[in-house]
């Protein structure tokens, strides 16, 4: 994919103005990626990773390294669009905004990604959804700044913490660390007229699909018991939980086993969950409704269950 994602990534930041860095964060590859980039980007600065630390913590190694005071975090299988950029920068001009995503364009016509995502409370649980854009509207206040490309103001990242290591390897560190910047009053934003196409790739870990499966499911629990301070929407969660698990339980690819094995994972990790809970909850100023309220919460075009509806990541 870097064949084709770097060139489209260089050639529009050469038509851009400033004094840009291309960081590549190769993940414990096995297939010639370091000697590709060496030798076909030389302006490319590269990072190898001993092992394959998958997307929260390779995009931290990344981070760490650069030195601009936008970051833009982008998969591998991301496709940028002429004129992406622009967008970007115009609404991180805005002081209050945290992050700016691009808008998705998905090549496989199964995919249901667009980056406009949102969520709202259900009975028992947060409902997720990626709703259709208009480029009639140029910016759309969004849930989490979508994985694929997103654009953030580094200072403000970094006073933030970052992306979570308690998501690792991967999924929902991008919902959390948008999340925390709407708890502080810092917007998060799509912005359409920035167009990115997804490939939609992945390296799947040796334990197979079901494994993943288990980490939405388990790192969704952690979302919940880090972030929601709300008492109704916390006793909602907590009366209801049984019967969530019952009904995740027979969804397909998941079943008993796998359901209780997310729930015991994620309260494995209770302990670290509940001090940063605390450690953050100083700096909150939105309470939950805010900013469900402020994000968008009913979303745009589509309700949950339509074809558009998407838990983060693209995993149901």
């Amino acid at each position: 994919m870097l064949a084709e994602s770097l060139p489209a990534l260089l050639n529009e930041l050469r038509e851009e103005e400033g004094d840009h860095e291309v960081i590549v964060l190769d993940n414990h590859s096995t297939d010639g990626t370091d000697e590709f980039i060496r030798r076909r980007f030389p302006e490319v600065r590269l990072i190898s990773s001993a092992e394959n630390v998958y997307f929260g913590a390779g995009n931290r190694l990344g981070i760490a390294a650069a030195t601009r005071d936008i970051l833009i975090l982008m998969n591998s299988d991301i496709i940028v669009q002429p004129g992406f950029l622009p967008p970007l920068l115009q609404a991180l001009s805005d002081p209050t905004v945290f992050g700016v995503a691009s808008q998705v364009v998905c090549t496989g016509t199964a995919c249901t990604e667009t980056g406009n995502t949102h969520a709202r409370i259900g009975e028992n649980d947060i409902e997720w959804t990626q709703d259709p854009v208009t480029e009639q509207i140029s910016e759309y206040p969004v849930f989490w700044l979508h994985r694929g490309l997103f654009a953030v103001d580094r200072r403000k990242y970094l006073w933030l913490g970052g992306l979570d290591s308690l998501y690792d390897p991967l999924y929902m560190e991008d919902v959390d660390v948008s999340y925390r910047a709407w708890k502080v009053g810092w917007k998060c934003l799509l912005a359409a007229q920035s167009r990115v196409l997804h490939h939609h790739q992945i390296s799947t870990p040796a334990a197979g699909e079901g494994f993943l499966n288990m980490l939405v499911r388990r790192n969704q629990y952690i979302f919940f018991w880090k972030n929601i301070n709300s008492l109704s929407m916390l006793t909602r969660y907590c009366f209801g939980s049984t019967s969530r698990r019952m009904r995740r339980a027979n969804m397909k690819g998941i079943g008993i086993l796998r359901e209780m094995h997310s729930f015991l994972a994620a309260l494995k990790r209770f302990p670290i969950v509940l001090v940063r809970r605390l450690s953050f909850g100083r700096r909150v100023t939105f309470s939950d409704r805010d900013v469900f309220a402020a994000s968008g919460q009913v979303g745009h075009g589509c309700s949950s269950k339509e074809t558009c509806s998407t838990a983060p990541d693209g995993h149901m």
